[in-house]
């Protein structure tokens, strides 16, 4: 595809396409990027793209992006959420207590979970193993260990407010 080609196809579709990202990342300055992004990777393959089938390939690159964002975002906050309660398990759980006073309150709510949330919390948090260990340790998939730890971690928020009189520790 020629340069004043590209250009009058990206005029055309432009407002369309950063619309569709729009709606689906809900924030234009993400929508700016991908949009810029997805029209880069189409100038990139045009040459092989029908001439047919060039919008659904736009939407198509443009979709894929978003969720690729969606995604990453989505693993940045988790790590994020594991650092802090990380922190809040070593350092926050009852203010003003020795060190020794905080393990034993952990543990002991630790072992308030089932077997399979204290696993994947302890191999998460202390073992410092990755998602993709704990499903093989615990002979499931990534996902499941995702939700495994959020329920996890949510009972374990619970417990833990109610020690401190009713303040939510880990939010």
């Amino acid at each position: 595809m020629k340069i004043d080609e590209f250009e009058i196809f990206m005029k055309k579709h432009n407002k369309k396409i950063f619309n569709y990202l729009l709606k689906i990342l809900r924030n234009r300055e993400d929508a700016e990027d991908i949009l810029q992004a997805s029209f880069v990777a189409f100038y990139k393959k045009s040459d092989s793209i029908l001439p047919d089938a060039r919008v659904s390939y736009l939407y198509k690159t443009a979709y894929n992006k978003a969720l690729n964002l969606i995604k990453n975002r989505k693993r940045d906050y988790q790590v994020i959420d594991e650092q802090k309660l990380e922190y809040q398990l070593e350092n926050q759980i009852i203010p003003n207590k020795s060190s020794t006073y905080k393990k034993k309150i952990v543990n002991e709510n630790m072992n308030k979970l089932n077997h399979r949330e204290f696993s994947a919390i302890n191999m998460k948090f202390f073992e410092k193993m990755s998602y993709k260990q704990i499903a093989y340790a615990l002979d499931t998939t990534t996902s499941a260990v995702d939700s495994l730890l959020i329920r996890a971690k949510n009972k374990l928020k619970i417990m833990m407010a109610n020690i401190n009189s009713g303040n939510t520790l880990f939010d």
